[in-house]
């Protein structure tokens, strides 16, 4: 199985790419380099990279898809991958949480390096705890909101409005 990670660029030679185009495999770009936020590229959008390999390995299915490389992007950018034992149940609680760690949208709750990536795969092998954890309820309601900042105004002003409501009603009763 070979793959660039989304990575390969060469500088010497201009021709390589044509004006406009992504260089290297979208299919596999971390969200900083699909927002083509190049000052945040660092061995974290590596990691992003293998685990998106590991997810394709294990579920033999890519971790988004499509053709079209706008759809690409948008989801790389704004959706969670599929929990991997929603494909396949017979994928280890603590596998999906690794691969799931590494492919997180924010780099600061992947991995730092390749070595803790590692580790933490050895750990599984070696049957001793994992120190990668699933995200909490908080977590993913946090992870939500910055995705969708309307849908939280919205909501709270839902809830605005329903706490005003009451408030009126009960002053009356």
């Amino acid at each position: 199985w070979v793959t660039d990670f989304g990575l390969a660029q060469f500088h010497s030679d201009a021709g390589l790419t044509r004006t406009g185009d992504i260089p290297g495999t979208v299919r596999y770009m971390s969200p900083e380099q699909a927002s083509g936020r190049r000052a945040l590229l660092d061995q974290r959008s590596d990691i992003y990279s293998l685990g998106a390999t590991f997810y394709e390995f294990m579920t033999l299915e890519p971790i988004f898809r499509g053709r079209d490389v706008q759809y690409l992007l948008n989801q790389i950018l704004h959706t969670e991958p599929r929990p991997l034992r929603q494909i396949d149940k017979t994928i280890p609680l603590e596998i999906e949480t690794i691969i799931l760690k590494a492919v997180s949208k924010n780099p600061d709750d992947r991995y730092r390096s390749a070595g803790a990536l590692a580790a933490d795969l050895q750990r599984y092998l070696d049957h001793q705890p994992i120190l990668a954890r699933r995200p909490t309820i908080v977590d993913r309601m946090r992870k939500w909101s910055l995705r969708h900042p309307g849908g939280l105004a919205a909501g709270m002003l839902v809830l605005l409005a329903v706490a005003t409501g009451l408030l009126v009603s009960n002053q009356l009763i």
